[in-house]
């Protein structure tokens, strides 16, 4: 390594190491062993890494040569990996959100997200009406400094025209507001939610855009997807897939591809998995303008996209958040957002962490606000393009992705196109089997969800929290029949005094054939366990009692209580765990003077033996009606006397709800 005379060379006195010595004496001090056999990744994308990578790993990854292909990033830029703060508004109340609007603003977001209410969504939104309550959001934004993005799903296109009708003879030059549509006929098709003119509505967008030429109007979003528990490559072929129909369309209609892609925005979720999520944002630019070329020979005009010029808008992952322990959804949404940042992302909206539990107030807003600004301001994170360019391991993991959700995108469009594999399931059929593994992941604790699956918070209580959005407002009336066939007749009926919800309604939604993908939270089934104990415990003296019974050896008793608690914890049941009892029969008296429900014995394999039938006759003899656990496994221990057992090995889903229904647990409300 060349030095200075300040800083004079560090390894110059060090022998130059060839990656085959180097694993030579790697497999020396493991004994023999590959290192392969202890540092094995697999994950649900497919991919999976060598146990460590050299120079020599990057001469087979193509978009590392800087002398054939084109940077990720623009290093011109100024800061150079700057992206754009966007805060969600979705508060039900406009006069409430205009509040959240101007906040956000003041404190530092550069864009904002607006989101109205609909029957379609499970999340809370604006209950926009008119634009005079668009007016109240806006009030005192100026929209020529902050972008102004349009989040509705079905409702985005009659959203845009009720910003295009508030523009309209206004001070403010449309031309001059910049921001996007969030707007993906596809993804609405995905969803079930697909008016039926979804594709044509979606090309009256992009003619529109010549009239607000700062605002984009073409968008692929990956959020359904997602979601719905795709993997990472499945995520990236969606994408394509997305676009290619777009473009397919649009070429049999002989229109120019340009105004299209000069207003193409892709929106992509990115959870937890840091260094997957990371890359998948660096394959999207990769690939993009490889379908974008497949396109070029029907083109009328050339078609010249780099991968930099692939506008990312990135959003924090809702099917990481969790209702319990929701502060932890600020840890999670600080990794994602490091991810989606260091991918590359031109805009990124953090979701509030307690989006999951009820409407966004103030204070989660900020915490969302804020941490992207520590991102920008405090860690400058911003001063750098493509930080990850050049790492082994990411740029490795970069060209496994887009290797694999190229095929991905091949199949689907050799299998007639994402729209015939959404139609006949195909698509469904690959992501339920993602969805699946990663169910299984929780369920055989492979994976872990801090506060819900691991590590819970015994006392905590949700239920009452917990607040389903409201619809949209109406009159009780159906709507009367109108003219929604264009996004100029979406913008005549607002001006002609009906409302967001009245024009929304008039996009029919025939049956499209198409099965629409869950929407899910990894949580969901795991919280439902514990909401299940909290209805309970209402209707009784609080949640079933679990005395942990600490027998035996001090450090595989302590071990095995405490792995109990974790255990038995996330299903919100109440846990007494004492230090240590000096015999079964203090253990029995415990029991009986808390009243407790389940009695977990928590000793050594040998002990059990003993203790085991000890403790059943001692709580048979006048004690309470508990059931006897045992901390260990069943194929260990010769023990006839125990109801259930608690192991490594123990499903956590299954096993918790097992133990709901030995305890009489009602399943539902009506029980």
């Amino acid at each position: 390594m060349p030095g200075t005379e300040a800083f004079p060379p560090l390894f110059d006195e060090f022998d130059a190491v060839t990656p085959a010595k180097w694993r030579e004496h790697v497999e020396s001090d493991l004994g023999g062993t590959a290192p392969e056999a202890f540092l094995e990744w697999s994950s649900v994308e497919g991919v999976s890494l060598p146990a460590y990578l050299s120079p020599d790993a990057l001469q087979n990854v193509s978009h590392t040569d800087p002398e054939s292909t084109l940077p990720l990033a623009d290093a011109a830029d100024t800061p150079a990996g700057a992206w754009s703060v966007c805060q969600s508004i979705r508060h039900p109340d406009p006069e409430v959100a205009g509040k959240h609007a101007r906040a956000a603003v003041d404190g530092g977001a550069d864009a904002l997200e607006i989101a109205p209410s609909s029957a379609l969504s499970d999340e809370s939104g604006v209950a926009l009406r008119s634009k005079a309550d668009l007016a109240q959001i806006l009030d005192g934004i100026d929209p020529t400094n902050a972008s102004v993005h349009l989040h509705g799903g079905p409702a985005a296109p009659a959203l845009y025209a009720l910003l295009r009708d508030y523009l309209s003879g206004g001070p403010l030059e449309p031309e001059a507001i910049s921001g996007a549509v969030l707007y993906d006929p596809v993804a609405a098709l995905a969803s079930g939610t697909a008016p039926d003119r979804a594709f044509s509505l979606a090309d009256d967008l992009v003619a529109d855009a010549a009239e607000m030429p700062q605002f984009r109007t073409v968008t692929v979003d990956t959020s359904v997807y997602h979601d719905a528990g795709a993997s990472a490559v499945w995520e990236l072929a969606c994408a394509l897939g997305a676009l290619a129909e777009r473009l397919a369309r649009r070429t049999e209609q002989a229109r120019s591809l340009p105004p299209l892609l000069n207003n193409l925005q892709v929106r992509v979720p990115v959870s937890t998995s840091y260094f997957v999520e990371m890359a998948k944002l660096r394959a999207l630019r990769l690939l993009v303008p490889q379908v974008i070329d497949a396109f070029a020979p029907a083109a009328s005009a050339p078609l010249d996209v780099a991968p930099a010029d692939v506008c990312v808008h990135a959003v924090t992952s809702r099917r990481t958040e969790t209702i319990y322990d929701p502060h932890v959804n600020m840890l999670r949404a600080t990794t994602e957002a490091m991810a989606a940042v260091l991918g590359g992302t031109d805009a990124l909206t953090i979701r509030p962490y307690d989006k999951a539990v009820r409407p966004p107030d103030e204070f989660g807003l900020r915490i969302a606000r804020n941490t992207q600004l520590i991102l920008r301001h405090e860690a400058h994170f911003d001063h750098v393009a493509d930080p990850a360019a050049g790492s082994y391991y990411i740029e490795t993991l970069t060209d496994q992705l887009a290797r694999r959700a190229w095929t991905q995108f091949q199949d689907l469009e050799a299998e007639g196109g994402i729209v015939d594999c959404l139609r006949d399931g195909r698509l469904h059929e690959q992501i339920s089997a993602t969805r699946d593994e990663r169910r299984r992941a929780l369920n055989e604790r492979d994976q872990v969800l801090v506060g819900t699956t691991h590590y819970p918070a015994l006392n905590e209580r949700r239920r009452d929290d917990l607040v389903v959005p409201n619809p949209p407002p109406t009159n009780g009336e159906s709507p009367a029949p109108l003219n929604a066939s264009s996004v100029d007749a979406l913008r005549t009926a607002l001006r002609d005094g009906h409302s967001l919800q009245e024009v929304t309604s008039a996009l029919p939604s025939a049956s499209s054939g198409v099965s629409p993908l869950p929407r899910i939270r990894l949580a969901d089934e795991i919280e439902a366990i514990r909401l299940r104990t909290e209805r309970y415990a209402e209707s009784q003296d609080g949640p079933p009692r679990f005395l942990l019974a600490p027998l035996g050896p001090p450090a595989i008793r302590s071990a095995r209580a405490n792995f109990c608690r974790n255990f038995l914890g996330v299903a919100g049941f109440a846990i007494e765990e004492p230090l240590k009892f000096d015999s079964v029969g203090a253990v029995a008296d415990a029991a009986a003077q808390q009243g407790a429900d389940a009695v977990v014995l928590c000793s050594s394999d040998n002990e059990y033996v003993d203790l085991a039938p000890a403790l059943a006759a001692a709580l048979s003899d006048g004690g309470p009606d508990a059931l006897l656990g045992i901390a260990g496994a069943p194929g260990d221990i010769d023990v006839d006397d125990a109801d259930f057992f608690v192991h490594q090995d123990s499903p956590l889903g299954n096993t918790l709800t097992a133990l709901q229904d030995d305890l009489g647990i009602p399943t539902d409300e009506t029980s």
